[in-house]
């Protein structure tokens, strides 16, 4: 048990399918493990209902609601959902079931007891894995994985699955393009550790996939000013020094 709070902030879009089961899920979990807990939907306009569907479970559950008016994109929703969290302790996870629920217990206590600042859902270490996902998917991740490694020690760099203490971003501009926001964080992010907690990716079974290519050449312009951000940075060094 833990006497801080954790806001665990869902980006939502056409996910009434699938967000009742998560909402219940977390919920149950925060009860059992003695949790401060939060969920917030940020939910970008789904035309499905998505929002009142998360809305009719306030009364029971931890549940907050932040309507936008259109579809603005993942990371700029992780974004508004931080700005209104109330939670020492901030995650971020999937609304369509893929980030395994029972897995925020570990990711929370790595970082409530102190063992990390951030704490990251892993495929690719010892123990996680990936279920349901064809070849072309899986290389494609292992490809953009590579691209982006020089960056980070993480394995999996590409998570969307992660937790951290809040001052780790307090300050620290954060783009809100794309739908990579766990590489912002472990890229500027201010913290002294990060681990990875293995857990098992298992792909949606109700409603559609949203990647499209526009998000992937998003990330690549991500990765672009991410590798430009880290030469100014080392160049400022570099003349700090002389």
């Amino acid at each position: 048990m833990s006497d801080l709070k954790v806001s665990v902030v869902i980006p939502t879009y056409n996910e009434r399918d699938n967000i009742s089961a998560l909402i219940e899920k977390l919920s149950l979990l925060f009860q059992s493990r003695g949790l401060q807990g939060e969920i917030i939907i940020v939910d970008d306009n789904s035309p499905d209902g998505t929002a009142d569907e998360a809305e009719a479970h306030a009364r029971r559950f931890p549940v907050r609601v932040l309507r936008r008016g259109q579809k603005s994109g993942l990371s700029s929703a992780v974004l508004s959902g931080f700005g209104i969290a109330g939670g020492e302790i901030l995650g971020v996870m999937d609304a369509d079931l893929s980030h395994d629920p029972e897995a925020v217990g570990a990711l929370v206590e790595a970082v409530t007891s102190g063992r990390a600042e951030v704490s990251v859902g892993s495929r690719y270490v010892e123990g996680g894995g990936i279920r349901d996902w064809p070849a072309l998917r899986r290389f494609m991740s292992w490809f953009a994985i590579l691209l982006a490694r020089p960056l980070t020690s993480v394995r999996d760099v590409t998570s969307g699955f992660f937790f951290l203490r809040k001052e780790v971003i307090e300050g620290v501009r954060l783009s809100d393009r794309g739908f990579k926001i766990g590489l912002e964080v472990m890229a500027k992010g201010r913290y002294g550790k990060i681990v990875e907690i293995p857990y098992t990716f298992t792909d949606r079974r109700k409603g559609s996939s949203k990647l499209k290519a526009g998000e992937v050449v998003d990330y690549l312009s991500q990765l672009m000013s991410l590798y430009g951000d880290r030469i100014i940075r080392v160049l400022q060094r570099k003349s700090r020094a002389r």
